[in-house]
């Protein structure tokens, strides 16, 4: 097999993928949809019930919609990447198609880091906007947009680190189905519940030797971002030990 990048194979693959899997992803956007509403509804609602100043319920609601826009994205589409190759035969047919490991790789990274995320922030922003605009016609405020307010370009700010979470929570769970097809998503979370056990406990296992500085505390608050480098290499690997 050519181990070089091909830009023609890459897109073939990246079309195959997308008319295989259309309808996973046509309807975990329905239903993000429906989450997003039911949870914007029901804090614009609880929003009635407070002073007409007071934007807190809208803030959970922004926070609870971004939280399941999260979850879908975990579940139904990394978790799910590889659902079509999980059988034997398929396994055997993905992994002999004449595609280079580099390019099975970045077709997924496409989807998962790129693609998808942008899709999905973008329904979410959609929502956000009309229940903003909502809110602000009802209590006569003028209260903005969850990103708009939550993520200067000048800052590493908790937002923008949350976003990485999740596309390095969701690089676990992609090389999760690779690895270990339908039980991938149980193996996925307790490794992340045992690596986040393990820095806690080496944390306060070393905190009193190791003086504050910068790099320490950037190291501890930001630990998981480097999931997301170490799983897209090790999945290149394993597209190379598999290859047929």
């Amino acid at each position: 097999m050519n181990q070089f990048f091909s830009f023609k194979r890459y897109a073939w693959l990246l079309k195959r993928q997308w008319y295989e899997n259309a309808a996973i992803y046509k309807w975990g956007i329905v239903l993000m949809a429906l989450l997003i509403v039911a949870i914007f509804g029901l804090f614009l609602w609880a929003s009635s019930w407070e002073n007409a100043g007071n934007d807190l319920p809208l803030q959970l609601g922004q926070m609870a919609a971004f939280g399941a826009t999260g979850i879908v994205f975990l579940f139904i589409y990394s978790a799910n990447f590889f659902e079509s190759i999980t059988s034997k035969n398929r396994k055997m047919f993905y992994f002999s198609l004449p595609v280079s490991p580099l390019e099975r790789v970045a077709v997924a990274f496409t989807f998962v880091v790129v693609f998808m995320p942008i899709l999905i922030l973008t329904v979410f922003s959609f929502f956000d906007l009309i229940a903003v605009h909502l809110f602000n016609h009802i209590h006569g405020v003028s209260m903005q947009m969850f990103f708009k307010t939550r993520v200067p370009l000048d800052s590493l700010n908790p937002m923008f680190v949350n976003i990485l979470g999740y596309l390095s929570y969701a690089s676990v769970f992609t090389l999760g189905s690779l690895m270990f097809g339908k039980r991938g998503s149980v193996i996925s979370i307790a490794f992340l519940i045992a690596f986040f056990v393990i820095c806690q406990w080496l944390w306060n296992l070393f905190s009193d030797t190791l003086h504050p500085t910068f790099v320490i505390d950037y190291i501890k608050n930001y630990i998981f971002i480097y999931l997301l480098p170490i799983c897209w290499a090790e999945m290149y690997f394993v597209m190379k030990r598999k290859e047929v």
